[in-house]
């Protein structure tokens, strides 16, 4: 449809699949009816119900917004920003992710930034990412290999943290097991409440606040 690639591409499906593979020597082609409309580099797909399948250059900015549907993103993408009621969300790589839900499992292998998600219902699950910024109201919260700072929030749910490095941890839960693994030989220093916002001792290499109020919490060296 375009000579050239666009740098940014947004989605508005009602209900119905959204595919997009972003892989070398891909330009923008849509499979599947829609309106479509292009504006200075951007492409903007409207489709009221039914699949659509994308293909899409690497490094392209996907804005994805759908009523109920699974969205799957393959290959290295942009920016990723995510709204959705119902249906799994599934992405593979990407340098940023902001994903809001309400009812659906979070599935996101590798983001170079920022891993933002938002769910009120459904397990979440990251392999790697830079800092990661996850609530959510129920279902696990696995993040497996972290390499920055974290803050992870759930009302009822069991939050999983591995950490790539020894960064600052802040992980609250009213009902479920907190664990947290640091690398091994890390320090931790784990604030009692009367210490919350003191500085930290300069032996110790991060920061580590893990509070639940029913759960057991488990900070560990691996």
């Amino acid at each position: 449809m375009t000579a050239v690639a666009p740098t940014t591409v947004r989605i508005s499906a009602g209900s119905g699949r959204v595919e997009v593979v972003a892989a070398e020597g891909n330009s923008f082609r849509l499979v599947g009816t829609a309106t479509v409309e292009e504006v200075d580099g951007q492409i903007t797909i409207s489709q009221p119900a039914g699949k659509l399948f994308i293909f899409v250059a690497p490094g392209t900015n996907l804005v994805i917004g759908t009523t109920s549907g699974r969205i799957e993103i393959v290959g290295p993408v942009g920016h990723v920003a995510v709204v959705s009621e119902s249906g799994k969300v599934e992405v593979e790589s990407a340098a940023s992710v902001d994903i809001r839900t309400e009812s659906s499992r979070v599935e996101v292998g590798s983001v170079g930034g920022l891993c933002r998600i938002r769910s009120s219902t459904g397990k979440v699950q990251v392999g790697s990412c830079g800092d990661a910024d996850i609530a959510g109201s129920s279902g696990r919260i696995e993040l497996l290999r972290v390499a920055g700072q974290v803050d992870a929030h759930s009302v009822s749910g069991r939050i999983e943290l591995s950490m790539a490095a020894a960064n600052d941890v802040r992980a609250e839960t009213v009902t479920g097991r907190i664990e947290v693994s640091l690398p091994k030989g890390s320090v931790a220093f784990q604030p009692a409440e009367s210490e919350l916002g003191t500085l930290r001792p300069p032996d110790c290499d991060c920061t580590v606040v893990a509070r639940s109020t029913t759960g057991t919490v488990v900070v560990t060296s691996r």
